[in-house]
């Protein structure tokens, strides 16, 4: 679990990781879930590691042979477009030559692609932020928009020529504390989801939930407490299924931060309110929902989490040193 401080010492103000971690899923996507470091070959896994593997993981055994057979000549085109920064031809062409490779290399040629979104995201960021740029950002946007649609209401050549390319290059934007900021839209790998390994369709169904509607804004929690049970599910289920994924590190990381969403929150959402230390009542009746329509068994986390509620319970809902306790224990802090 991520090491984050509690709510007991009855301030609102928390530590600069869980302010990090407050910031939401927009801001986490800018930075590859501000987490993980990508490098330019993840996708690639060594013989050995699929060797060790081959019950467990099909991602690993398929990466590995994917590194050691030749190559088919549309896999090397993409690789040789990523290889030369060219993120709008290299999605295009992907999209149009998706079905001419093996999954193997389909699996590759998806992660090696979102390597490269999110090494240029940085740069697509600075060039939204130019001062003289924000205010036009500001005036187009509408909730829920994309960079295409935005550019097609712009008159201005420049603005429309640097929106329509971020759209291209797989972004979309977002907007918080009135700045508006490119995110690497995971919807867009839904196209190449029936030509990757079974771990890589459950990693693009995992980010494609995060992108389409972020857990948290601006210090606050925004989705339903039963989603994060859900998407906290969905993310434990991917661990042990797949626990040589090349994206295993990413998922993992992802998931410490359901586990502070579930029993923490956010700075604006915190699980226990500030002033009387109640649970907040939309947490009590959607985790009492969550585990009672969900099958415990075979997940810690919901297991985890019935065990917490018991304690909460027994405690009239409040967060007493009995439950700080039995949280520190289970599920520690720092600050």
């Amino acid at each position: 679990m991520r090491i984050l401080p509690s709510e007991s010492s009855g301030s609102s103000k928390l530590s600069g990781k869980r302010r990090f971690a407050a910031a939401g899923l927009a801001a986490a996507l800018a930075l590859g879930l501000g987490l993980v470091s990508f490098g330019g070959n993840a996708g690639l896994i060594p013989a050995a590691s699929a060797q060790s593997a081959s019950a467990q993981s099909s991602s690993a055994q398929s990466s590995a042979a994917s590194a050691s057979s030749a190559h088919s000549n549309t896999y090397k085109e993409f690789e040789a477009l990523l290889g030369k920064g060219r993120l709008a031809q290299a999605i295009a062409y992907f999209k149009s030559h998706r079905s001419q490779v093996s999954r193997q290399e389909a699996s590759v040629m998806t992660l090696h692609l979102e390597n490269e979104q999110l090494k240029q995201l940085d740069s697509c960021t600075a060039k939204l932020s130019d001062p003289a740029v924000q205010p036009q950002l500001a005036s187009l946007y509408r909730s829920g928009d994309s960079f295409a649609n935005m550019a097609a209401r712009t008159s201005s050549k420049t603005l429309k020529s640097l929106l329509s390319q971020a759209g291209a290059s797989g972004y979309k934007p977002e907007m918080a504390e009135g700045m508006l900021f490119p995110v690497l839209d995971y919807s867009q790998y839904m196209d190449y989801r029936a030509y990757v390994s079974p771990d890589i369709q459950a990693y693009i169904d995992i980010m494609a939930e995060e992108s389409r509607l972020a857990p948290a804004e601006d210090g606050g929690l925004v989705i339903g407490y039963q989603q994060i049970v859900g998407r906290a599910v969905a993310q434990e289920h991917f661990i042990k299924s797949y626990p040589y994924s090349n994206r295993i590190g990413q998922i993992r990381s992802l998931f410490s931060n359901y586990e502070l969403y579930t029993y923490y929150g956010l700075n604006n959402t915190p699980l226990f309110q500030y002033d009387d230390k109640k649970i907040q009542p939309d947490a009590s009746r959607g985790y009492k929902a969550a585990l009672q329509y969900r099958d415990a068994a075979g997940s810690d986390y919901l297991t985890g989490l019935a065990a917490f509620m018991k304690v909460v319970d027994q405690n009239g809902g409040k967060l007493t040193a009995e439950v700080e306790k039995y949280r520190s224990e289970h599920f520690p802090a720092e600050s």
